[in-house]
């Protein structure tokens, strides 16, 4: 039987109040804390540097899931985990090409940070086929990057599906995040499609009860592997 992981988001958080915001969600039950880092060009949106993670890091025991939403990545990819990421995920669509992506991963896994690579909506999940086997994270965006509060598209559960089809068949290691549109609503079938972290921004953020949307979203159920 396996867990479902969920990571609430900063995204919805403003600068001041994101420390607050990772001992709420940590004392709520959230396994992960995922930091939208945006940096107004990738997306238009801008928000944090890893300056400021340094500062998350030290109010939270939660793993720090940096998910760079920029245009070079590879700028500022070992700050933030000199800073205290655990986990950095970086944009498929950020690169120029597969090659340089691979070099990519590899030059940060050396870190000993775990590494993983996004695809947008649009992007098809066969892009990644040659990565794979490099990646200890595939987060799959259910909704368009940079943006809260957005819609769950229901074509993301096919790329999940995939995805832990392919796992179990080539005995690759990545788990599979999730992330855009995530609430307690659509979260079961999510997870019964193959994903192992839940990415949510404005359900858990929005929330009056905190503790209980967490629980909502993790269903309080087990799925097996098989």
């Amino acid at each position: 039987m396996k867990k479902v992981l969920i990571a609430p988001s900063t995204d919805p958080c403003s600068i001041n109040e994101l420390t607050k915001y990772a001992k709420e969600v940590e004392k709520a039950g959230a396994d992960i804390l995922h930091c939208d880092i945006m940096d107004g060009k990738f997306v238009p949106k801008r928000t944090y540097d890893y300056m400021i993670l340094a500062f998350i890091r030290k109010s939270t025991n939660l793993k720090l899931d940096v998910h760079l939403m920029v245009e070079n990545p590879m700028k500022v990819a070992q700050d933030y985990i000199k800073y205290g990421a655990d986990s950095v995920i970086l944009h498929y669509e950020a690169f120029k090409d597969k090659i340089q992506l691979v070099s990519a991963v590899q030059t940060l896994k050396r870190t000993g940070a775990k590494i993983g690579v996004a695809i947008n909506p649009t992007t098809p999940v066969s892009v990644l086929e040659h990565l794979l086997k490099y990646l200890d994270i595939v987060l799959v965006m259910s909704v368009e990057p940079g943006k809260s509060g957005q819609q769950f598209i229901k074509d993301s559960l096919v790329k999940i599906a995939y995805l832990n089809k392919k796992r179990l068949d080539e005995g690759f290691n990545y788990i599979i995040e999730v992330d855009g549109g995530i609430n307690a609503m659509n979260s079961q079938i999510v997870a019964i499609s193959g994903a192992d972290v839940l990415v949510s921004g404005a359900a858990v953020y929005n929330s009056k009860d905190r503790k209980r949307m967490i629980s909502d979203l993790r269903g309080e159920f087990d799925i097996n592997k098989d």
